[in-house]
This record gives C-alpha cells, sequence and structure tokens, in this order.
C-alpha cells in the first residue's frame, strides 16, 4: 500500500475487511527517514517526507475510523525526535511532531465514538537498517550511546506497549505519545 496515495490506503483496508470482520485497531507505522542538511533540501524531499508521515497517518487514520463502527484503538508511531533538535533531520523531527499532535487532537475529536488515538516515540530499534546505516558510518555517533538503558531497543520491546496501547488495560488513555525510547530523551548520551 502507498500510504500517500488516498486510493490505495483506502483498497488496502478494503482487502483487509473483505471477510466482513469489524476493525478494532489500527497501527500506523509507515515511515522514512534521510539525512540531509535543510539548506540542501529541495522542497520535493521536504513535501515526500512530510506526506510518508503526515497525509500517510492521516488517510491511515481516516480510513480505519470509517470502519471502526464500535469503538477502536489506533496507535500511530512518532519518535523521540520531536523532542529536540536532530540536525540535517528536520524534515523527519517536523513531521513526528505532527504525527503526535494528530493523535492528540483524534483523541479528542474521536472520543465521543468510542475511538482512542495515542502515539509511541521509539528510541533507536536494533533493525537492519540502524544496522546498515551504523556500518555506513552513515551516524554521527553511536546511537547505543545516546539511550539511558546503553543499547538499542529490540523491536518486540516496541510492539509490546503499542499491544498496551491497543488492549483493554489502556482503555482510559488517549491523546498520549507514550516514550519508548531506553531513557533516551532523558539522557542523549550525558
Amino acid at each position: 500500500m502507498d500510504v500517500t496515495d488516498e486510493a490505495s490506503v483506502e483498497r488496502g483496508f478494503d482487502e483487509a475487511m473483505l471477510d466482513g470482520g469489524i476493525l478494532r485497531s489500527m497501527v500506523c507505522t509507515a515511515g522514512i527517514q534521510r539525512r540531509e542538511a535543510t539548506e540542501n533540501l529541495s522542497l520535493e524531499r521536504w513535501r515526500e517526507m512530510l506526506a510518508v508521515h503526515l497525509d500517510g497517518t492521516f488517510l491511515a487514520a481516516r480510513a480505519a475510523k470509517r470502519r471502526m463502527k464500535d469503538g477502536g484503538s489506533m496507535v500511530f508511531f512518532s519518535s523521540v525526535a520531536e523532542f529536540h533538535g536532530w540536525p540535517e533531520r528536520t524534515p523527519y523531527a517536523v513531521a513526528k511532531a505532527g504525527v503526535s499532535a494528530m493523535a492528540r487532537s483524534l483523541a479528542v475529536e474521536w472520543a465521543g465514538d468510542g475511538i482512542r488515538v495515542n502515539a509511541v516515540a521509539p528510541g533507536y530499534v536494533d533493525t537492519p537498517l540502524v544496522a546498515a546505516a551504523r556500518e555506513r558510518g552513515e551516524l554521527a555517533v553511536d546511537p547505543v550511546t545516546l539511550h539511558a538503558l546503553g543499547r538499542l531497543a529490540d523491536a518486540d520491546e516496541i510492539a509490546g506497549p503499542v499491544l498496551f496501547l491497543l488492549g483493554e488495560d489502556s482503555s482510559f488513555i488517549t491523546g498520549e505519545t507514550l516514550m519508548v525510547d531506553g531513557g533516551y530523551r532523558i539522557f542523549r548520551g550525558k
């Protein structure tokens, strides 16, 4: 599914609902990240970053809302990048801050329909993408040193909080961005 294309998103949700099931939860994880000095950044690249993160989250949330007849829960992916300056990643940080703002606004707007909307803000996660960036020397510092816990997150350590936010144990939580960052925001290599 191309999250920046309205028809593609609607088709994807229609296909997922072919069995006539009821949509109760949706997680929006689509995202891209590129490192580029802001003064060299083209308007096209800026718009591409915002389109994937903001348009994609908006389109997925809207499509899910239309199919959540009996309430439900949505979780968006933000990032620790929204909470601090991040050189050469300005559009990413701006987009992720927008994702959290969208979660807060939709949480209020859709609360009356029984729909909760939250976000998670991970730090660095041990993925092939991060490993490749580390190997190529694309990161200014080793991201392990930026986390108070002194390591990267495992993907399951992000999935657990997402499942919590989707489930009944968090039924009174909405409009929040949950930090799942191993202490990145409070530490950052201090």
